[in-house]
């Protein structure tokens, strides 16, 4: 089907809509919008399309087309309210200031543009005057200037939208309303997931650098990097990558250069152990955290490459610093001074525990050491005492699955579904990606499935709705395809191939960061391992 067959069939399936939208882009370039009435449209978006090739000097790659299924007369301030009261960048209509629609914004130019953004105080939301002149003045080409006051006590029009992105010889369907509005519509989603696996991956690997530093992320609004760093998220991002890479069958030599960075650039020996350090900005010090990251990345890769007996002997140094941030009350100290290894922080935040627990264990199943697995189980005494699981932690949930495997008792199978059994409602519903969930409940599957191996199928049935939970990971794993810049998507920023085939958190502002990208990566490797 070839875009003039695309385009009657689209027509013919909407006759009874007045008013579409086509937005025509291409990689290296914003999308360009422009509104048309339905009747004799065809010859008008071929035009326009052509338009595009002429002024651009490059065939538009996409085009997308969205047809206005309803319109609503409101008041200016109701529609402001409702805007700035939205969670950000979940607006799922579009407005018109003016009854000829010349200041008609699609919901994709809404959010894409940063139309509504936080208060300076970031206590709530404004809707912003210079951005919507920004977007009026540079690419409607419109000589008109927008003021909340112009509009006080005016109606204006609201609408929505059903969209259909074309693609080679395709339609795709996007999904109409709610959180999942413009969402392509997939017939298999593991064959969906694949693709995103792989692209996603290929986008994280491109962003190592030839220093090994990752380009840590962006704001893609208006095309900004991320202007700090951060070397937990460097090595837990490099794990990621190297289960995305495996999980492909791609070589996986430049996640080599990234570990080699951490280590030749932050790795910090004391007395035959050692530790990661982070001096951004002056701040010297070492994070739990950071030092049980850089295990999570160097087990991975020598899951792959087991003759890399360097790897493994840091490995076990920084897994003595570990082990000397436990007190001799038992009690794990989040944070030392850089370099004088003093106490900085005793406590920072609880997913650190987590972390360096899962980290021992990972070193554990490589060289065996009984230290660690001790420290392990020590670390498991406080937190069934302290009821970690309430904080439903994913990296605590990667833990239990793990130790249950090496050391199936109750109590570790009844902490690792509660982490996740009161939580379900909640993970369902929740309108974010919030990726962490999907690792999390991956885990905790094979924890369940272990358990009823084991016999501890009662304990399940117990603690657990098995259906639900079921039901959950399936939902999650669809949701998540909402955080991922598919081209319909991305067309709209400033710099779309920049961002294309990354994941990313939308209510943060379509922040795209190495470690955003690494929670979607592992989680829907998990997913596909069990469920492809």
């Amino acid at each position: 089907m070839n875009i003039v067959q695309q385009i009657k069939t689209l027509l013919n399936n909407h006759n009874n809509s007045e008013k579409l939208f086509v937005s025509v882009g291409h990689p290296n370039q914003k999308a360009v919008v422009k509104l048309f009435k339905v009747h004799n449209a065809e010859r008008n978006i071929l035009k326009y399309i052509e338009d595009f090739r002429k002024k651009s000097g490059v065939n538009s790659q996409w085009i997308k087309i969205d047809f206005v299924t309803s319109i609503e007369i409101v008041r200016f301030d109701s529609l402001k309210s409702e805007l700035v009261n939205t969670r950000r960048n979940y607006v799922e209509y579009g407005f018109s200031l003016d009854e000829n629609w010349k200041l008609a914004f699609l919901p994709e130019k809404i959010n894409s543009n940063a139309f509504v953004k936080p208060k300076k105080d970031k206590k709530g939301y404004i809707l912003s005057e210079k951005n919507i002149n920004n977007y009026i003045k540079k690419y409607k080409k419109i000589r008109a200037y927008y003021t909340h006051k112009n509009y006080e006590n005016e109606e204006v029009i609201k609408f929505y939208t059903k969209g259909y992105f074309l693609e080679s010889n395709n339609i795709i369907v996007l999904e109409q309303k709610g959180y999942r509005k413009g969402l392509r519509e997939v017939e298999n989603l593991n064959e969906e997931i694949d693709k995103l696996i792989a692209t996603s991956t290929e986008f994280l690997k491109n962003q190592i650098q030839d220093s090994g530093q990752y380009i840590y992320g962006y704001f893609p609004h208006f095309d900004k990097q991320i202007g700090f760093y951060n070397n937990l998220r460097h090595s837990s991002s490099t794990y990621a990558l190297i289960e995305g890479l495996s999980y492909i069958g791609k070589d996986m030599k430049i996640t080599k250069k990234a570990i080699d960075y951490l280590i030749n650039n932050y790795l910090y020996e004391v007395n035959g152990a050692a530790y990661i350090f982070d001096d951004t900005k002056d701040i010297n010090e070492i994070k739990l955290g950071q030092n049980a990251a850089l295990i999570f990345a160097i087990c991975e890769y020598l899951k792959n490459a087991p003759e890399e007996k360097e790897y493994l002997n840091v490995a076990q140094k920084v897994a003595k610093g570990i082990l000397n941030m436990i007190n001799e009350d038992q009690q794990t100290i989040h944070v030392l001074n850089y370099p004088d290894l003093t106490v900085k922080e005793q406590f920072r935040v609880v997913y650190y525990d987590g972390e360096a627990a899962l980290a021992l264990l990972r070193l554990y199943q490589i060289d065996y050491n009984e230290k660690w697995l001790n420290t392990v189980k020590m670390l498991f005494e406080m937190f069934i005492e302290k009821k970690y699981w309430k904080y439903h932690d994913h990296w605590l949930g990667y833990c239990t699955n793990e130790l249950v495997q090496i050391d199936p008792q109750e109590k570790y199978y009844k902490f690792g579904i509660q982490n996740v059994s009161s939580y379900l409602d909640y993970i369902q519903q929740r309108e974010t990606t919030y990726p962490t969930f999907l690792e999390m409940l991956m885990a905790t599957y094979h924890l369940v499935e272990k358990a009823k191996k084991t016999g501890y199928s009662e304990l399940v049935k117990e603690y657990l709705d098995e259906e639900k939970f079921i039901k959950t990971i399936h939902i999650r794993a669809d949701y998540e395809r909402t955080g991922y810049f598919y081209p319909e998507i991305a067309m709209y920023f400033k710099n779309p191939a920049k961002i294309l085939n990354s994941f990313f958190i939308k209510h943060h502002g379509y922040r795209v960061r190495i470690d955003d990208i690494e929670h979607y990566l592992s989680g829907y490797v998990q997913y596909q391992k069990v469920f492809k």
